[in-house]
């Protein structure tokens, strides 16, 4: 058994950026965020590890966080991965 926790409860701030940490680009070609490159790499695990099922994913957000981290997953149809 595999489950994968996410520790998203912070904002840009310190960096200079106004928004949630896990919304940061981290392709500047793309503009790909860095939830999205966390999911691919959870989904391109569960493909190689041939999961029965699927890897779940928690993401731990605070009161400052939740709410733009579900309208991040949301727009973004939660990266291809399942919802629960």
């Amino acid at each position: 058994k595999c489950a994968f926790v996410l520790v998203a409860g912070g904002l840009g701030e310190r960096l200079g950026y106004n928004g949630i940490k896990v919304s940061l680009p981290v392709e500047i070609t793309t503009n790909e965020v860095y939830l999205s490159v966390y999911a691919s790499y959870i989904l391109a695990l569960q493909e190689k590890s041939k999961a029965q099922g699927f890897l779940p994913l928690a993401i731990m957000t605070s009161d400052d966080t939740h709410a733009k981290t579900e309208q991040l997953l949301k727009s973004h149809n939660y990266f291809g991965m399942k919802q629960e």
